[in-house]
């Protein structure tokens, strides 16, 4: 049985597709520090659907983009993969440190929202 199931969160705001690409277009760049931003979302105030809901953001800084996969053939769906600084799990850290990740994502550039795991 295999109990090590990923975790996926819901991007609910992130880059449009120029910034996307120019991220990932430097994210080797050794004199350019061009990092993205992406909006986590780690739970809701009431279902997800309720117009009340209101999300809880993850702490995340520091995404570079490292790959970029079209989904399909719309032009704004992409998989993205890449390396970020986050606080998944604030009860293993201290309240000022970032852990380093790996993250697989699904994104839409029209809705800036999607899916991403980290690992």
């Amino acid at each position: 049985m295999n109990t090590n199931q990923k975790k996926y969160y819901d991007i609910v705001g992130g880059p449009n597709r120029d910034v996307l690409f120019d991220a990932c277009k430097y994210a080797y760049a050794e004199n350019i520090d061009f990092s993205v931003s992406f909006t986590v979302a780690t739970g809701y105030t009431m279902p997800k659907d309720d117009s009340r809901s209101a999300y809880m953001t993850m702490e995340t800084k520091d995404f570079k983009i490292c790959g970029i996969e079209h989904e399909d053939g719309s032009g704004e769906n992409f998989n993205l993969r890449g390396y970020c600084q986050a606080k998944i799990d604030s009860s293993d850290i201290s309240d000022n440190e970032y852990c380093s990740y790996k993250f697989n994502a699904y994104y839409n550039v029209k809705n800036r929202s999607g899916k991403i795991t980290f690992y």
